[in-house]
């Protein structure tokens, strides 16, 4: 029994060396949950911390100060335990148990033991409880099958919308589902589109227009805050339908809640796991339901991991159909000169863009101006929210700018070239055959690390699409961002007209490229058949397959 013992305390202050503990937990995860390992790996070192920090912090305030050892073990097993709960993850509880009898019989007074297991128990647990609604870890495993919808009760629908354009499309998705069904309810996250359609909003979209990892870090409590109250009012309403905007990873740890209580979800447009990422595929496969992405190239990543995949074309196609104008009754409409050339300026519609692009797209409006002494400006409001800021930048630029609200694609239809940010405004106005200079400018830390994982060669989505080995539209990404580069850039393509002529050959592909369909109701039709359950779902999407083809 003494050799035991002594075995288990060396293997405890081993154990409890950073290095060692760090490298047991990550084998024994990936061997456990491969599918899950990066997040469960962050999540139980960070209760480990949390337990060693909290020993380091009472340790002067105890009669008996705890052993480390005992803390470093008791904290991974209680980690361990909560993050592989069920019958069928015996091999982690097994480690589980083998860690806390290790701190047990770590050499020590039995008291200093004694508190060392409890303390980092304790701790670990209480650290992931907290934040159980952002990692899921306690979820069921599979998860639940989706409820089907109670017969005769209103539909109640979650949507959740990010952005300027994901308002935009969810405020169409929302009039065809009340088209269809009248008394439905919605609540959730958008913006001034989804509220004016009668979603009872619990934060506005412009909160999660977020871009990159430092944008995310200093708006954390903000978003916490936020999802909180999500999840707190998806337990206590439990909605028939989760239906998710954009917003990649904001929904999926949502998607997570929704589908451990039985309600299914609806994802509309992919994350980008073309371009980079792809490890995502397998999380988010158990969390939708039904998955509608914007491009037929999309299908069979997902196909792949099982998803419930289709494809109802672009909603931008759909929503540009119906405002086909030329460019004299766009002149007219906009209120602009129609024997001037125009420049449309188009910075974004996220502040984190605006606080980037506004100033270089001013000093290259400038520069072209001198150039070309004829030459009008105009420059769209994209959102409510940057509207001051934009205004009073123009005003301090001393240049003479038409501004345009709710009119972006009009105005890209009147213009003879633009500087576009990249983003949905480069298809829009692609759509509205504009030869356009793609641009983008984010926080260096971002780029910096966009440039080791992104997968791709290009940030402007028609470039993306078209294809071929070089962009077709010029880009300028992050450091070449810049007055001078741009009007630069810009100028040369202008007096370029076999350049302009192929651009505008290549908004022609693109138009091609993104036929105009019935999107929102195609999609309004695969919310609806979520909640009538699995088989009764299928057909109803079955018979009308035919219609949105």
């Amino acid at each position: 029994m003494r050799g035991v013992a002594e075995a288990a305390g060396a293997l405890a202050w081993l154990l409890h060396e950073p290095w060692v503990l760090a490298a047991g937990l990550v084998m024994a995860l990936r061997a456990f949950d491969a599918r899950r390992f990066p997040r469960n790996a962050w999540l139980l070192g960070f209760a480990w911390l949390a337990a060693l920090a909290v020993r380091a912090a009472l340790a002067p305030l105890l009669p008996v100060e705890p052993a480390r050892p005992a803390v470093a073990c008791a904290a991974a097993a209680a980690g361990l335990a909560y993050a592989f709960p069920g019958a069928r993850r015996w091999p982690a509880r097994v480690a589980a148990a083998g860690l806390a009898i290790a701190g047990a019989l770590s050499p020590g007074e039995p008291a200093a033991r004694a508190s060392g297991v409890l303390l980092g128990a304790a701790v670990a647990l209480a650290v992931l409880r907290r934040l159980e609604i952002f990692h899921g870890l306690a979820s069921p495993h599979p998860l639940p099958p989706p409820r089907r919808r109670v017969a005769g009760a209103p539909l109640r629908v979650l949507l959740v919308a990010g952005e300027a354009s994901a308002d935009r499309w969810g405020a169409r998705i929302l009039a065809e589902i009340r088209s269809r069904e009248p008394t439905a309810l919605a609540w959730g996250v958008g913006g001034p589109r989804l509220r004016a359609e009668g979603l009872r909003c619990e934060g506005d979209s412009d909160a999660l227009a977020i871009v990159g990892f430092t944008g995310v870090a200093t708006g954390l409590p903000r978003l916490a805050a936020l999802y909180r109250r999500l999840v707190a009012r998806l337990e206590r309403e439990r909605p028939d339908v989760l239906v998710a905007i954009d917003l990649p990873d904001w929904n999926a740890m949502l998607a997570l809640q929704a589908r451990a209580r039985g309600v299914p979800t609806l994802f509309f447009v992919a994350p980008q796991v073309w371009a980079w990422r792809a490890g995502r595929v397998s999380r988010l496969a158990e969390r939708i339901s039904r998955l509608v992405v914007l491009f037929p190239f999309e299908t069979p990543l997902w196909e792949r991991a099982g998803v419930a995949v289709a494809c109802h074309g672009h909603p931008l196609a759909e929503e540009l159909a119906t405002r086909h104008t030329t460019r004299a009754q766009a002149r007219a409409r906009l209120g602009l000169d129609p024997s001037r050339p125009l420049l449309a300026l188009a910075p974004g519609s996220r502040r984190s863009e605006l606080a980037r692009h506004v100033g270089p797209l001013l000093d290259a409006a400038a520069r072209l101006r001198a150039e070309l002494p004829d030459l009008a400006l105009a420059l769209p409001l994209a959102s409510e929210a940057c509207e001051a800021p934009l205004r009073a930048a123009v005003a301090s630029s001393g240049l003479d700018i038409h501004l345009v609200r709710e009119g972006t694609f009009e105005l890209f239809v009147a213009a003879d070239f633009g500087l576009v940010c990249s983003g949905t405004a480069t298809l829009e106005a692609a759509l509205a055959g504009l030869p356009m200079l793609i641009f983008y400018r984010g926080n260096p830390l971002n780029a910096a690390l966009a440039r080791r994982l992104v997968r791709i060669d290009r940030i402007g989505l028609p470039n993306l699409l078209l294809g071929g080995p070089d962009p077709i539209f010029p880009e300028l990404f992050q450091e070449q961002v810049t007055g001078e580069r741009l009007a630069a850039t810009a100028l040369a393509v202008m007096r370029d007209p076999a350049r302009l002529a192929a651009l505008r050959e290549a908004c022609t592909r693109m138009r091609a490229l993104l036929p105009a369909r019935p999107t929102s109701a195609a999609v309004a039709e695969e919310v609806l058949a979520l909640t009538r359950g699995p088989e009764r779902g299928r057909s109803a999407l079955s018979e009308a397959a035919p219609e949105r083809n």
